[in-house]
């Protein structure tokens, strides 16, 4: 069946950016040493700072990544991508994705969301496929596997770093001081993995990876 055209594509293109979803990552730090003390807290800023800024150059990474899967994805659809060889391509491709994809989701929990959003760009790549539109599957068959490849980077990231920490219960307040009195700054989901900077009492001062800083009762906390 041939394709509709480059005009369906760009539509296809268009909706498929406007919809996507950034994946945090959870960047390496240099090993602290263990230690009841608590580093300064200008230094633990920094290092959530920097932690934001890696953030925002990965998500602009992978939004030139798009751009350019969608300028070659364009490009296969003019040069005429079709017959029974390109689909063949496509098909084993979505197969291999697939597994990336199961594989990372195993590997990294904690980004379900992440996960859940790229085998919807799998299925999406199947609709495509059953329509004809070979370039659009190969499109949103890449896309789904960059996500899998960031979770996998950030499980890789997470299994190396020896102050990473989980979180153990469904839902955990993140305080702005070692106490329950304290405010809240945000809610960590269960299986989140955080770096424990030092600890108070029975509190641990901990970064997430999107450069947030505060105090976790450690009990609610994991190691590996």
């Amino acid at each position: 069946m041939r394709s509709s055209g480059p005009i369906a594509v760009l539509a296809v293109l268009a909706v498929a950016c406007a919809t996507s979803k950034p994946a945090a990552k959870v960047e390496h730090v240099p090993p602290l040493a263990p230690a009841a003390a608590i580093a300064p807290m200008p230094e633990i800023q920094r290092r959530a700072d920097a932690d934001r800024v890696r953030a925002l150059e990965l998500e602009i990474e992978r939004l030139h990544a798009d751009l350019r899967a969608a300028e070659e994805t364009l490009v296969a659809v003019e040069s005429g991508m079709r017959g029974a060889q390109g689909r063949a391509e496509a098909v084993s491709a979505l197969a291999e994705a697939r597994i990336q994809v199961d594989r990372a989701a195993r590997r990294a929990p904690w980004r379900a969301d992440e996960a859940r959003e790229a085998r919807e760009k799998l299925a999406e790549a199947d609709r495509q496929l059953a329509v004809g539109r070979i370039g659009s599957a190969v499109f949103f068959v890449s896309r789904a596997s960059r996500i899998a490849s960031s979770l996998a980077a950030e499980a890789d990231r997470v299994a190396s770093d020896p102050n990473t920490q989980f979180v153990r219960v469904a839902r955990v307040n993140l305080r702005e001081g070692p106490s329950a009195e304290s405010a809240v700054l945000a809610v960590l989901p269960e299986r989140l993995p955080v770096l424990v900077e030092g600890s108070e009492g029975e509190w641990s001062l901990v970064r997430t990876a999107t450069g947030r800083v505060g105090f976790v009762h450690s009990g609610l906390l994991v190691g590996r």
